[in-house]
């Protein structure tokens, strides 16, 4: 039997190692080839994966025909779980119900609009002071001149306790929440067998109930934080349930901690790369808002999220049915031919960079992005002002991502910072 031709559709092996860890070959095939393409997923429905820029708009911009609401039997969370998974969460006492990330207009706004008044682009300059004092606080940790893992160092720290500020969670309780949204990964995706989804499903039960106890406490005494902001909202008159409560502080636990790790990461990891561009930022620090746009673009840290089909559609040449599910490759939005030249390439004066599909479009744009964007800039420029030089510990080429559908992400980073004499 003749091999499979890795440079088709059909020969293209979607979660080999490799290829996850590396998705950009594939997906520039689809593009070329297959824009909307059923991948093999052992799911109760027909599952795609839309890779052209095309195809990816005109999902954003159609919600009345693709519905942000998951398929549970593709990306397990939400509607008709797995037995064993709704066993677990009925054993708890938990109701999963789907709010920021998960439901569509108008649903989907009033949640949003929580979430936004605390760290949307007008109110995260509130959070300034106290995300500086984070940062210095990392810095000034970072050994001089010896080796070190910037991602355990630095990239997975900053964002957790980030988020723990603004939730209002003590930072003591931080190491947990990076193993629950490592634990989230197993859970929903489909790769992962069963019965390691399982063991996720157990921590995930047990930060619900940690949640749940700290708003418990902000419904009785309200503070200036993001669980008491959803304890206490209020939708068309009604207080939130609880159930929705927990949803939004679940949403936004996954959602900024692992995409601003990764971001982290893969910047540092092209800062370290390139001593030009390292020269070009410390002499001129308007260019970091470009350098991590850029980064942005180029190495997407969460690279795809479902779409369930509301009714029958035509999309790049194939027939969708009511109930099918599409994966949107936003990393591969963010790499289209006929949007950016060269799209592997990484260039800081790229004009139409800002114009990358990393966030999402449309309504469903990332509502935490300003918070994002703040991290990273505030982020790049503390290690600017701090040192003099960086150097990868490892050669380039024996550093890779990990091998995982839906996200970009580098597990370790060995680096060595040589302190500046004026930090």
């Amino acid at each position: 039997m003749a091999e499979a031709d890795p440079t088709t559709p059909e020969g293209y092996q979607f979660f080999d190692p490799q290829n996850l860890a590396c998705p950009h070959a594939g997906w520039k095939m689809l593009r070329e080839k297959a824009p909307v393409y059923r991948i093999p997923v052992p799911a109760k429905v027909p599952v795609y994966v839309a890779a052209g820029r095309d195809e990816i708009e005109f999902i954003t911009r159609n919600n009345d025909h693709f519905s942000t609401r998951p398929d549970a039997s593709v990306w397990r969370w939400g509607d008709g779980f797995p037995d064993e998974i709704a066993e677990a969460f009925a054993a708890a006492g938990m109701n999963v119900v789907m709010t920021l990330q998960s439901t569509d207009p108008p649903d989907s706004l009033h949640y949003r609009n929580v979430l936004s008044e605390v760290i949307g682009p007008g109110s995260v300059k509130n959070w300034r002071p106290r995300i500086e004092e984070i940062i210095e606080g990392l810095i000034a940790d970072i050994p001089d001149g010896e080796p070190f893992n910037f991602v355990e160092a630095f990239s997975v720290p900053l964002p957790l306790k980030v988020i723990c500020l603004i939730l209002g969670i003590p930072y003591s309780d931080s190491a947990f929440f990076r193993y629950y949204s490592d634990e989230f990964t197993h859970l929903v995706d489909p790769t992962h067998p069963m019965d390691r989804a399982l063991k996720a499903t157990d921590t995930i039960v047990k930060g619900y109930a940690y949640l749940r106890e700290r708003m418990l406490e902000y419904r009785e005494n309200p503070a200036d934080n993001l669980l008491s902001a959803y304890a206490n909202a209020e939708f068309d008159g009604r207080l939130a349930t609880m159930d929705e409560a927990l949803s939004m502080a679940h949403v936004t636990i996954i959602a900024g901690n692992e995409t601003t790790r990764n971001a982290l990461s893969s910047a540092l990891f092209t800062l370290a790369k390139d001593p030009d561009l390292w020269a070009r930022l410390k002499a001129d620090r308007s260019l970091v808002k470009d350098f991590y746009t850029e980064v942005l673009r180029r190495d997407a840290p969460a690279t795809t999220t479902p779409r369930t089909v509301l009714k029958d559609v035509e999309l790049g040449g194939v027939q969708l049915r009511k109930g099918d599910v599409v994966f949107v490759l936003w990393g591969s939005g963010s790499h289209a031919e006929q949007h950016f030249d060269d799209p592997l390439a990484f260039d800081i004066d790229r004009s139409n960079k800002s114009a990358h599909t990393t966030f999402g479009m449309g309504v469903h744009h990332c509502a935490g992005s300003a918070l994002a964007r703040e991290e990273l800039g505030q982020a790049f420029n503390a290690i600017l002002d701090n040192f003099d030089r960086i150097e990868l510990a490892r050669p380039a080429e024996d550093i890779s991502y990990d091998p995982v559908f839906g996200f970009r992400a580098i597990s370790e980073l060995p680096v060595i910072f040589h302190r500046s004499s004026r930090a």
